[in-house]
């Protein structure tokens, strides 16, 4: 991401200059972004996402819209985050991997909803599924269709079993912690 004269982000790999004031620099206050209707106040820096977007409240993750086209309005197609699965061990040790609720399939594939593509021990697609019940706000692990074993808090997987935050979670090589944003505090 860069950041025009006027003050707007955008990817030039996408656009070869400012989409929303077209890169020419023009005299007065700076032009507005047509979906935020007032100026974007963030640092030219990275936008956090994640844990860190929550504990900073002052910058908001939906007023960041990367992949939205000039003239687009952001309407909430993505789905709001329920918590996130963060790798204490492995090939992605650090690396947060976001949540969404319903059902999130875990494995090595892009499509996954999890993807953790660095780990070869764990299978390309299904592995295990990690699901949210927006009704109870619970989180529950299932096994996948992998020949690869799924464990939570040392114990194989063979059934749905409850998680809480802070559980861990182990497939391949990996060791991930549930840090749940949804649930008793907050809603969506």
């Amino acid at each position: 991401m860069v950041r025009c004269q006027e003050g707007h982000f955008y990817d030039p790999g996408k656009y070869p200059g400012c989409p929303w004031c077209d890169s020419a620099p023009k005299a007065g206050p700076p032009k507005l972004s047509p979906a935020l209707k007032s100026p974007r106040t963030y640092p030219p820096t990275a936008v956090p996402v994640g844990p860190a977007a929550v504990i900073n409240p002052s910058v908001a993750p939906s007023v960041v819209q990367r992949d939205t086209p000039p003239g687009a309005l952001n309407t909430g197609s993505f789905p709001p985050v329920i918590g996130w699965l963060v790798c204490l061990e492995g090939p992605d040790q650090g690396r947060d991997f976001r949540l969404k609720a319903e059902k999130n399939v875990i494995g090595r594939s892009s499509i996954m909803d999890v993807c953790i593509p660095s780990d070869t021990a764990i299978s390309r697609e299904k592995h295990a599924s990690l699901i949210f019940d927006p009704k109870k706000q619970i989180f529950w692990l299932l096994p996948g269709d992998s020949a690869g074993l799924v464990y939570h808090n040392g114990e194989a997987v063979n059934s749905p079993v409850q998680v809480h935050g802070d559980d861990v979670i182990e497939l391949g090589r990996s060791k991930l912690v549930l840090v749940p944003f949804c649930g008793e505090k907050y809603r969506w």
